[in-house]
């Protein structure tokens, strides 16, 4: 250990010995270089010719006591570590690299290690010189330091634009790699995967973000970029200037770093938080990149790029995607994802269309989570198969009558849904059957017939067959955003093909159903472009109404001024009264809410419900038709209670 002051030279080993002295002024010699003059020159430092003049040249102790200030103390811990280096002017040259640091065990070798093998990365340099030391000075800071250097050769013009070019890199990582033997493991691992000049220069704008902005930027921002470089093609490292890749690695760090926040302060809401970044690819192409930061609410949502592309292409249509810059990490319950789009006609995005995706994008993104289920295991009821067969059977009385079924959901396999299909129907003597019937017609409905069964006659010429299909359907076709399955969708098209080959049939457990479907068909068509905006949350609310038969009986223009009203709201409790109705919505009730509006006992005419889940909680809504003022009154302080 050596102790500099100049005044107080002491190694850890005992006092100083002669053999040492070497040591000592190359130590003196290294501080003198890397300390700033103005600190070494100051009039209270020991460094100072005014001091040296009042000990004399011959010997340099005594009792001078400098007083360093608290500004010189912490503007010296403000510039640690210092790497310094000579200039390469023309080969043959020296090129020396000095290194003053905090101490930290094999900072040194580290140092050592980066100069000698990184510099010129195609092959290792010989070693002219390499001193190294630890070192205390106290009057600038209590810690422990360590000073180096390294000397070696340059022999070659062709060595010479090489290690121009690298020097700068070699530095910047020899800074980062001192403070944390966490990054300087990782720096010697990345050093092997690539070299080239312009991941110098984003580690170097990386190191400048870390010294110039250390209240938004930490060294956590090395293992992004580390992971980011890595990961992402070197086409795509190529295509972009250094600026741009520097701009996404800092968003993406800037991104994460805001979602923990948000989670901390709110756990069981969804967040979403999107970044643009606009720029040109190498052969002049305008890109836009968009970077998306969300939470999962549970182990088992997924967001991958596709979900991605289908948002943005729902929130600006007549875009394209670029090939190849796709990016996603996923750490526990944050993902962060970057993508560029182009314009299919070329030319860069205007201010609205980045606005509408700042506005519309990220419910779009919500509405595209999706939700991973485990396959049910759940073998047909053969027994209720049977039962159903009977009931229908005794809906056939008259030769006349419609064609009878029933349709019930079986399973999803693959990329098919499959339905169980029990249809009667009256066969005459010469008839075809309804298996036969769909054997000739083409359709997208797969129906292949399990069983036929004769329930007896009808008439003289007549009986009552029944067939048990089942019916397969393409899924892709009723995925939702969110990729959830529309089964009622799904269940429509089966009723659809089954009524254009059979002609009329009378669905038995549809009826309400289909009644439901034309009723929210209509209310999309009222609400237009914005049904489109909120497809997935309009379908919610329309199927959270309750009592449930008011899905079929509500007046469409009241139901659209529930919804309006509810996305007015804007996450408040927003009430709306007049002599004749009551709208009210609540961003957050607690589970008894329902149960308190059903215990006013008010008539299913005159109130309806919503209650909805989301981002983690609950909202809900009423629409009260009653100009009773004390029913209006009674129901706000049952609605509002506890909230």
């Amino acid at each position: 250990m050596l102790v500099a002051g100049l005044d107080e030279f002491e190694f850890g080993c005992g006092p100083l010995q002669e053999d040492a002295v070497y040591y000592r002024e190359g130590a003196q010699d290294l501080i003198r270089k890397l300390i700033p003059g103005d600190l070494l020159e100051a009039p209270e430092s020991p460094f100072s010719q005014e001091a040296v003049a009042k000990l004399g040249p011959s010997r340099f102790s005594g009792s001078l006591e400098p007083i360093f200030t608290t500004a010189s103390r912490a503007r010296f811990n403000d510039i640690l570590p210092i790497v310094t280096h000579t200039e390469l002017k023309s080969s043959p040259c020296t090129l020396a690299i000095q290194l003053l640091c905090k101490y930290r065990q094999n900072a040194c070798y580290f140092f050592y290690e980066m100069v000698s093998r990184w510099l010129l990365p195609q092959k290792r340099m010989n070693v002219e010189l390499f001193f190294a030391s630890d070192v205390r000075l106290p009057k600038l800071s209590d810690e422990l330091l360590s000073v180096a250097e390294i000397v070696v050769q340059i022999r070659s013009s062709q060595e010479l634009e090489e290690a121009r070019r690298n020097l700068a890199q070699i530095v910047t990582e020899v800074r980062l790699g001192v403070v944390s033997h966490y990054h300087a493991r990782r720096i010697l691992e990345f050093k092997g995967l690539s070299s080239d000049g312009k991941t110098a220069m984003i580690q170097e704008k990386i190191g400048s973000l870390i010294q110039s902005r250390s209240k938004d930027f930490d060294h956590g921002i090395f293992s992004q970029m580390q992971h980011f470089l890595v990961t992402c093609r070197d086409d795509f490292k190529k295509a972009r200037d250094y600026h741009h890749i520097s701009r996404i690695i800092s968003n993406l760090y800037s991104v994460q770093k805001l979602l923990k926040q948000n989670i901390e302060v709110f756990p069981a809401k969804r967040h979403v938080i999107l970044k643009f970044l606009k720029t040109k690819l190498a052969e002049g192409r305008s890109v836009l990149g968009v970077l998306a930061g969300i939470n999962f609410l549970s182990g088992h949502e997924v967001f991958e790029e596709s979900h991605l592309i289908a948002a943005i292409s729902r929130t600006l249509p007549g875009i394209r995607i670029v090939e190849g810059s796709g990016f996603s990490d996923r750490a526990k319950a944050i993902q962060t994802n970057y993508l560029e789009i182009e314009r299919e006609g070329g030319g860069e995005f205007t201010h609205e269309e980045v606005q509408s995706l700042r506005v519309h994008l990220p419910q779009h993104i919500k509405n595209h989570i999706e939700q991973l289920a485990h396959p049910i295991f759940m073998p047909r009821n053969e027994e209720e198969v049977l039962r159903n067969i009977m009931v229908l059977g005794r809906q056939l009385r008259f030769v006349t009558d419609l064609p009878q079924m029933i349709i019930s959901f079986d399973e999803l396999r693959g990329q098919e849904i499959f339905f169980t299909v029990i249809l009667l129907c009256v066969r005459g003597e010469e008839g075809e059957g309804a298996a036969e019937l769909f054997a000739r017609a083409p359709s997208d409905l797969k129906l292949s017939p399990e069983r036929v069964r004769n329930l007896g006659p009808l008439g003289r010429k007549h009986a009552k067959e029944a067939t048990v299909f089942r019916a397969s359907l393409e899924l892709s076709p009723f995925l939702r955003q969110d990729h959830s399955v529309d089964l009622y969708r799904a269940r429509d098209k089966v009723v659809a093909e089954i009524t254009r080959v059979l002609g009329e049939v009378r669905d038995y457990n549809g009826g309400m159903i289909h009644k439901q479907s034309e009723v929210l068909l209509a209310l999309k068509r009222a609400l237009g472009k914005t049904a489109d905006q909120h497809s997935i949350l309009l379908e919610k609310f329309f199927y959270s109404l309750a009592p449930v038969e008011m899905r079929s009986v509500m007046e469409v223009e009241k139901l659209k001024q529930l919804f309006l009203f509810f996305l007015q709201s804007n996450q408040k409790v927003f009430v709306k009264q007049d002599e004749k109705r009551v709208m009210a919505v609540y961003p957050s009730v607690d589970n008894e809410w329902r149960s308190r509006i059903a215990s006013l006992r008010i008539p299913p005419h005159q109130l309806i419900t919503f209650l909805l889940d989301q981002d983690g909680g609950s909202s809900a809504g009423l629409l009260l038709q009653s100009d009773d003022a004390a029913l209006q009154k009674r129901l706000l302080e049952n609605a509002s209670s506890e909230l």
